[in-house]
């Protein structure tokens, strides 16, 4: 009650959880262990600690910004955000598919898979749009994969720098 067995006015931060008080009552304890460390079971005021409270929960908690925007660093489920989670952190990622794959439309660095990228994306069928057979991260039409990310073949308008006399594919002309 508000009196300890040391005959001292409870408070919160004794030790001693006062039950003779209502959630709604001044001076109410839900908890109340005795220290003012704000990243355990109960933090100051004597309150449980939960997620969302700004306090972070040491092993139960990876984050709390006390906040309810779920597109920051911390999600409201007090779990930090990163690439391939599922969540789109605004400002940081263009992409978030749920996966680390670099070979589908999200790369696994949440950026938007774009031909010259360097990464082949194997997700679409051969003439979809964003389809790649190559991808050699310039947009030079003179090598072995186009700035489209076809590969090189005679008859395409464009004659390989990259090859000398003699080397397989070389071209002498392509019209």
């Amino acid at each position: 009650d508000g009196c300890t067995n040391a005959c001292e006015v409870a408070r919160c931060g004794d030790g001693g959880q006062r039950n003779d008080l209502r959630p709604d009552e001044a001076g109410f304890e839900a908890c109340d262990d005795g220290n003012e460390s704000d990243s355990d079971h109960c933090v100051r005021g004597c309150l449980v600690a939960r997620c969302g409270d700004g306090h972070t929960w040491l092993a139960r908690e990876e984050c709390d910004d006390g906040n309810d925007n779920e597109l920051d660093d911390c999600a409201n489920d007090c779990v930090v955000q990163t690439c391939g989670d599922g969540r789109l952190l605004e400002g940081v990622e263009a992409c978030d598919d749920g996966n680390r794959i670099d070979h589908d439309a999200c790369t696994a660095n949440c950026e938007v898979a774009v031909c010259g990228d360097g990464i082949i994306r194997d997700d679409l069928e051969v003439g979809a749009p964003g389809f790649e057979e190559c991808d050699d991260r310039n947009d030079n039409d003179f090598d072995a994969c186009t700035s489209t990310c076809i590969d090189a073949v005679c008859g395409d308008g464009f004659l390989r720098e990259d090859l000398g006399l003699g080397d397989v594919g070389f071209e002498a002309c392509d019209d």
